[in-house]
């Protein structure tokens, strides 16, 4: 249990005693005074701005026992004041008297992993204050008595705020703490008492004087040894405020101050202990003069960053990075290689001349054009007073380096340097901690080069290989032999493997201090993919009958896309899992941001999924009523549901649902604040969160702890233009394609206590331990990776130590680093280590196993199982129940979209909703060369140069980009790619395009040619004319055989061609008889499959953020759904 939520249960303890001695809550000022006369302390009101105030709003004078607070108009935020102030008293924090600056009652109890939050790491003096506002907001409405209030009493949480006169932020905040994540147990203090260091630990710790590496490979005590350092740096006299504390994440910042701060409060709060990012950002707001920055610089996050770029990528005229159709992915990839260079602490100037000096190779070619936008990145965010998370490090070592002044100024406030994972370095933290101890003196780093995984921030072992060499010479090392995690099984296992790494050469066998338990590694074959999770699922019930239970067990993979199928598995099978995934795709957060949807989308499409909610429950027919009511009807956002008597074909059942959803809404419009829509909803105008909240079942908690994570994300929006709700979906649309969502799948504090099966890639499991480990799909296909090479591979020289070429170096990485993995993997399991591997792959051939498995031992059991029970079927991939009045007719863009995938199809041509996808100033450009292509292929005559440049100033107004800052430029593009398209007509005559309907049966497949064509020979042409550019799979996919096939019925002398004027290019259309015919069986089976209501989903991050039925897709609601061909 952390300090906070330790100080909240004192806090609430403090309330329970206040009101069996007769104090009344409802009355939080009077409350608060009572108690703090039985602390013996005297509170006093003064006027805002007091002298005494020091500047702050509350103040507490320790020797005369006083609390002077400003004189609120409200009562509760006296109370707050005083109750914060009381929280110092009641927790014996004996730090110096200040005044409180500022307090925020409704502070969530965790922030946000994303934004601001995700780089700073509060000081142990600011997260003192943050604990005493959770201790007063606990003392004066613990969440055990308003869930009580909301659960038992069934009082909303307006109703609660009315009733204690706190406002209705503060009481919801707390409601979704009581409601929404698990209560912790309060357990006996452990004791602080830990077992004595072993010699070497005692010697690492004891250094004074050159530098230090100690090598602490995993379960060694590293951090034990690390706090222990720190403590006789203070036993020694050292003054803490010249101890400086680097690591890599602010979780393990705060564990290493919780750990020092047990046997020394006022050190902790003294030394600064954080992350490299969370330093080099105090040093940026330090001088930001002499870095030519605001004040206080804005962070700036890869998703603005994205949109910055996207604004101005028609002007940067690019060759080889050149997408003019949606050009968001390749931006994403120029912006890592520029984040992979600040690694390096290369800036654009430098990535230039990297670039120049490479020749004329296509390769140099390819990182002028990075160098390139790079420039301009810099100039554009400069411009918009922000910094970046790798200005947060380069930023600091440049002003260091280059200025003498500054840099002995920092050198002198540091005795002290304490380094942890060394290994996760890269150059950009190694320079920055030469520019502070140049010498290496009283420099002391731990870490372990087999644990390096981070590859893709620029981290690599080859600092710690430097280390007393190039860097700090005449450094010393040592290295930790003696494991205290793991069974002498799994230590043999992962120590056999280390020896075989290319990273672990010359590493000694870890000793195991447990000894053995008589459990060897073991794997477990299954035939086919589909069982694993079974397998899976029956050891781990195995292992909690023989005493291990579920939150003592952990699943690790790779990545997170197999951790969410596995979940979804192991659920049905019923193992409790804790696993969250991609916060925005989990059901029960699609809900709620399909309910956001209806507030601001006319179609109200949104009410697909909230027909499946029990509050507002519909038929499928109902919906599909409602759906078709406006999307014939001219009436605006959510005003519709104030009259839903008036849609036609909707039963009574749906029109009670509509009303309740009416009901529910009242009150907000497009303008709402997301948060505000949502709390109001679950805590105020249904019970939705008590139902959540009093469910015992592990996955209803799950889905809570999901909700509270969500609602915590919008607290912190960033600002912009248009309407909250729309910037809200947008950018949820965004970070999920650029997979900038990843930290929001870190579980709550709160949630670590449930007894459920962790589900984890690799990377989130490193620095934890779990009784027993399963690994599933360890096959030759799955680990090792090959990874594929980077878009933007670095320019040759950039890379500090590199002996190859760049890709070479990137690699031979990639390769060390699935043995790094592989590594942390199996050395997380104390007792127990299982595999898991299918045999076969889906069409019978052999599926191989990894190759890693023949690297640690001979003691790995291995066994076939055959599982007796299989996955039962999710309710969203069942067949919905589907009534075709009359044959089924498709246009061939529309069969070919189911081919790509079956569920966008059914949303937009069987239900009719969603349309296109999100649409982008790129996509509109290329909206209005459609439009001109459609006229002057009606007119059949060529269109000179002015013709077409007056048909793009009015097209390009007509879709919104008149206006657009770059209009120029899109212009230019448009007027190329018509010319392009003006060009292959030169000495041809036109004939206009008709449809040719394919039967099969009584089904037909309608195509349409865009553009038919006659040469100067009598020759026909029949062409498919796109805007964008040439996808792989398209010459020889269905809508291209339905093309063929369809030319080859009408003409059957003449050619399909298809041109895509993106790249200016045309090419046949060539299948073999034999490639047509099994089109055409596969057009077949697609009709009958749509038929038979299969319309499963193709999920990717790279499409489904865009699809216009993102937030919808998934489960319909009940009941069939007919749809009527004419």
């Amino acid at each position: 249990m952390d300090s906070v939520e330790l100080a909240r249960q004192i806090a609430a303890q403090l309330h329970a005693r206040a009101v069996a001695d007769g104090s009344n809550p409802c009355d939080p000022y009077a409350f608060v005074l009572a108690e703090a006369k039985r602390q013996d302390v005297d509170v006093e009101s003064t006027a805002k701005g007091a002298a005494i105030l020091d500047g702050g709003r509350a103040a507490i004078l320790r020797k005369d026992r006083l609390i002077l607070h400003e004189n609120c108009e409200s009562f509760f935020e006296r109370a707050f004041l005083t109750a914060h102030e009381l929280g110092h008293v009641v927790l014996e924090d004996d730090l110096a008297d200040e005044s409180i600056l500022e307090v925020d009652p409704s502070r969530p109890s965790e922030p946000s992993p994303l934004g601001f939050d995700r780089v700073v790491d509060y000081g142990r003096r600011q997260r003192r204050e943050i604990q005493m506002d959770l201790f007063a907001r606990e003392f004066l409405l613990p969440r055990s008595w308003v869930r009580t209030l909301h659960l038992d009493d069934g009082l909303t949480a307006s109703e609660i705020s009315d009733k204690v006169g706190a406002p209705f932020e503060v009481v919801a905040q707390q409601l979704l703490d009581a409601l929404l994540l698990p209560a912790v147990n309060l357990s006996p203090l452990e004791s602080t008492q830990e077992a004595p260091l072993n010699d070497l630990q005692e010697l690492a710790a004891k250094h004074r004087g050159e530098a230090y590496l100690l090598e602490a490979g995993p379960g060694t005590g590293k951090t034990r040894t690390l706090v222990a350092r720190v403590e006789g740096l203070l036993a020694d006299g050292v003054d803490p405020r010249r101890i400086l504390v680097l690591t890599f994440s602010n979780k393990a910042a705060s564990e290493m101050g919780e750990r020092i701060a047990r046997k020394h409060r006022e050190a902790a709060a003294a030394m600064w202990v954080g992350t490299f990012h969370a330093f080099g950002l105090d040093l940026v707001r330090r001088f930001f003069t002499e870095l030519g920055l605001p004040r206080d610089p804005r962070m700036m996050d890869r998703t603005e960053a994205v949109e910055l770029l996207e604004d101005r990528f028609p002007s940067f005229n690019l060759r080889h990075y050149r997408n003019i159709y949606d050009p968001t992915q390749i931006i994403t990839e120029i912006l890592a290689a520029i984040s992979r260079a600040k690694d390096e602490v290369v800036d654009a100037e430098e990535y230039a001349r990297l670039a120049g000096s490479m020749g004329s190779s296509e390769a140099a070619e390819r990182a002028a054009e990075v160098a390139q936008v790079y420039g301009a990145y810099e100039r554009l965010k400069r411009d918009a007073n922000c910094v970046d998370f790798g200005d947060l490090v380069l930023l600091p070592v440049r002003l260091l380096e280059t200025n003498p002044d500054i840099r002995s100024h920092i050198q002198s406030l540091y005795d002290h340097v304490i380094v942890d994972e060394y290994q996760d370095v890269n150059r950009s933290s190694t320079r920055l901690l030469a520019a502070i101890k140049p010498d290496g003196h009283n420099l002391w780093v731990v870490g372990d080069a087999k644990q390096s995984i981070y590859r893709f921030r620029g981290a690599s072992p080859f600092s710690m290989m430097r280390f007393g060499t190039q860097d700090f010479p005449g450094a010393k090392r040592e290295r930790l032999g003696q494991n205290y995690r793991s069974s002498a099984e799994i230590v043999n296992a992962f120590s056999t493997f280390a020896a075989t790494m290319r990273l672990g050469a010359g590493s000694r066998a870890l000793h195991a201090d447990r000894g053995p338990n008589g459990i060897y590694p073991k794997l477990l074959c299954v035939r086919r993919a589909e069982q694993q999770a079974v397998a899976l699922a029956d050891s781990i019930q195995v292992l909690r009958s023989e005493g291990l239970t579920y939150r003592e067990q952990a699943v690790l993979c790779t990545g997170n896309e197999k951790l969410s199928t596995l979940a979804r598995d192991l659920e049905v099978l019923g193992i409790p899992v804790l696993f969250l995934g991609s916060l925005f795709e989990r059901p029960e957060v699609k809900d709620l941001l399909s309910l956001l949807s209806v507030l601001i989308d006319r179609r109200a499409m949104g009410l697909v999924r909230l027909g499946c909610w029990p509050e507002f429950k519909m038929q499928f027919a109902d919906v599909a009523a409602t759906l078709e009511f406006l999307r014939l009807t001219e009436v605006s956002p959510g005003a519709w549901l104030q009259s839903v008597d008036g849609i036609p074909k909707i039963t009574d059942q749906g029109a009670r649902a509509l009303t309740s959803l009416g009901v529910a809404l009242h009150g907000f419009d497009q303008s709402s604040s997301p948060w505000t829509v949502l709390v109001t909803l679950l805590l105020d105008h249904t019970r939705m969160a008590a139902r959540l909240g009093s469910s015992v079942n592990i996955a209803d908690r799950s889905r809570a702890i999901a909700i509270w994570q969500f609602l915590n994300f919008l607290r912190v929006q960033p600002s912009g233009q248009g309407l909250p709700i729309a910037r809200l979906l947008d950018r949820v649309r965004r970070l999920v394609r650029l997979g900038d969502d990843r930290d929001l799948r870190q579980l709550p504090n709160a949630a670590q206590g449930l007894d459920a099966v962790r589900l984890l890639t690799i990377h989130g499991a490193k620095g934890l331990e779990f009784s027993a480990i399963h690994i599933p799909g360890v096959n030759a296909d799955t680990i090792p990776r090959v990874s594929s090479a980077p878009i933007c591979p670095p320019p040759e020289g950039m890379i500090q130590g590199a002996t190859t070429s760049s890709l070479e170096t990137y690699r031979e990485g990639q390769v060390e680093e699935q043995e790094c993995l592989f590594y942390v993997a199996l050395s997380r399991a104390k007792g127990h280590l299982l595999f898991y591997a299918p045999m076969e792959k889906s069409n019978g051939h052999n599926r191989p196993l990894s190759s890693f498995l023949d690297r640690i031992g001979t003691t790995l059991i291995r066994t076939v199982v055959v599982p007796q029970r299989s996955i039962p079927e999710a309710a969203e991939e069942a067949a919905l129940q589907l009534v075709f009045d009359g044959p089924m007719r498709f246009g061939a863009p529309q069969i070919a979209l189911y081919e790509s995938c079956p569920r966008r199809f059914f949303y937009t041509h069987i239900l009719q909703v969603g349309g296109r996808r999100t649409s982008t100033a790129f996509m509109k450009m290329h909206d209005a060369v459609r439009v001109i292509l459609a006229t002057l292929i009606i007119d059949g005559k060529p269109a000179g140069p002015e013709d077409l440049e007056d048909r793009i100033e009015a097209a390009l107004k007509t879709v919104g980009l008149a206006d657009h800052g770059h209009r120029n430029e899109f212009s230019a593009l448009a007027l190329t790619m018509l010319r392009y398209f003006v060009s292959t007509q030169e000495g041809c005559s036109n004939e206009i395009p008709v449809a040719i309907n394919l039967k099969f049966g009584d089904e037909e497949i309608v195509v349409r040619a865009d553009d038919i064509l006659i040469r100067p020979d009598q020759s026909r042409v029949v062409r498919r004319i796109r805007t964008g550019h040439l996808r792989s799979s398209e010459t020889k996919d269905v809508g291209a055989a339905a093309f063929v096939l369809a030319v080859q019925q009408a003409f059957p002398d003449s050619v399909a061609e298809i041109v895509h004027l993106s790249d200016g290019t045309s090419q046949r259309l060539l299948l073999s008889v034999k490639e047509l015919q099994n089109r055409r069986t596969k057009l077949e089976g697609f009709l009958g499959d749509i038929r038979a209501g299969h319309f499963p989903a193709i999920t990717s991050p790279f499409t489904c953020p865009g699809c216009p039925a993102f937030f919808i897709c998934g489960p319909t609601p009940e009941g069939p759904l007919q749809k009527k061909f004419s």
